[in-house]
């Protein structure tokens, strides 16, 4: 037995169950009435709840675009396809910044110089010219996926704007010494050694857990079992010793860069205080550090090919790096190898890691 608190819309209600203390989402499917529950408490919480489930559940089919708000299909996308996007957390920021401009606007007002507008807009909050060509990029997705699924009637066309220049710079060596000396958390510590040792991009190391590190061949598999590969490859590439040596003190980790034993979805805020704190470039961003293991590579006569397959970089390295054998990656070894007895020479704790006398706490 049910009643009905707030009505959404004649199709959809907000009801409270007999004995339940959370309410429910309530509807009609193929004559049957459906109820799913919000697990909120209050009326305003279950109507935020509600608009998800109803985003990610509902049953769409041909809807006229005047009739279909642009918000609307890109949180469907993201609801029902936020776990097997590559990057979650740029689609979600993403759905937001489209909502925050465009509000409850319909996709037929989703014209050319409206489109230059909420590119300039993203421009003005100071994101940079590929980060607002990939938050544009999730928006088209999202309606042409809405469109070859049959959920809209038509979507308009969303135009990308250009990409911005490569990013070319490179942490120095007393960069390096200092973050890896800083007073910084110690799964903080652990995401920088992983990206230094492999030059993997970071959601790879924050994703890092033991079953993808084969002791045996001294390989990392990027790309763990289940996960699809996509576009931004993740290869198999070798363990050199710094990080091997860091590794085995992380015992019973679920997640090698995870906060008390969970995944951890961010560094942003704390490594923008540690930036702060040690006067580091503005820069100086994470993804510098895969930037510097390439040119450091290169630096120190690592061939264009090895380097290439140990970024899962797609064409004809790709075909063997998804293959280590035990010896194929012994140059990229060998050479991160040099590179952190290098920095140890300043960096006591990583001294103390690969010599054995210094386990890593959590």
């Amino acid at each position: 037995m049910s009643r009905i608190v707030y009505r959404i819309t004649d199709e959809y209600a907000i009801v409270e169950r007999k004995g339940s203390t959370v309410l429910y989402l309530q509807w009609r499917e193929n004559g049957q009435k459906r109820e799913r529950s919000t697990g909120a408490r209050d009326v305003e919480s279950a109507k935020r709840s509600a608009r998800q489930l109803i985003l990610k559940h509902a049953d769409l089919r041909d809807v006229a675009p005047e009739e279909m708000p642009i918000s609307a299909v890109i949180d469907r996308y993201v609801l029902q396809r936020g776990a097997k996007i590559a990057s979650k957390a740029t689609a979600k920021r993403a759905a937001a910044l489209w909502s925050e401009f465009w509000g409850g606007r319909s996709l037929d007002e989703l014209r050319i110089p409206e489109q230059e507008r909420f590119i300039e807009w993203l421009r003005d909050k100071g994101y940079s010219d590929g980060y607002v060509r990939r938050v544009v990029g999730v928006g088209r997705t999202a309606m042409n996926r809405a469109w070859k699924r049959g959920e809209v009637r038509q979507v308009p066309f969303v135009e990308l704007p250009p990409d911005g220049e490569p990013f070319e710079h490179v942490a120095t060596r007393a960069h390096l010494v200092a973050i890896l000396n800083a007073d910084i958390p110690a799964h903080v510590w652990t995401y920088v050694l992983i990206r230094l040792c492999t030059g993997c991009r970071g959601d790879a190391a924050l994703e890092l857990q033991p079953f993808q590190v084969d002791w045996p061949t001294r390989t990392i598999r990027l790309n763990p079992p289940g996960r699809r590969q996509t576009n931004k490859r993740r290869p198999t590439v070798p363990l050199p010793h710094a990080l091997a040596a860091h590794l085995t003190t992380l015992q019973g980790l679920q997640f090698y860069a995870g906060y008390q034993g969970r995944p951890t979805r961010s560094l942003k805020t704390t490594w923008r205080k540690m930036r702060a704190r040690l006067a580091l470039p503005v820069w100086f961003a994470p993804r510098v550090l895969r930037h510097t293991f390439g040119a450091e590579m290169r630096r120190r006569a690592v061939p264009g090919w090895d380097v290439s397959g140990q970024f899962g970089h797609t064409g004809q390295a790709e075909a063997t790096t998804e293959r280590y054998s035990p010896h194929f990656g012994e140059r990229i070894r060998e050479a991160v190898d040099a590179w952190m007895e290098d920095l140890a020479r300043d960096v006591p704790k990583l001294r103390g890691v690969m010599s054995g006398t210094v386990a890593a706490t959590k």
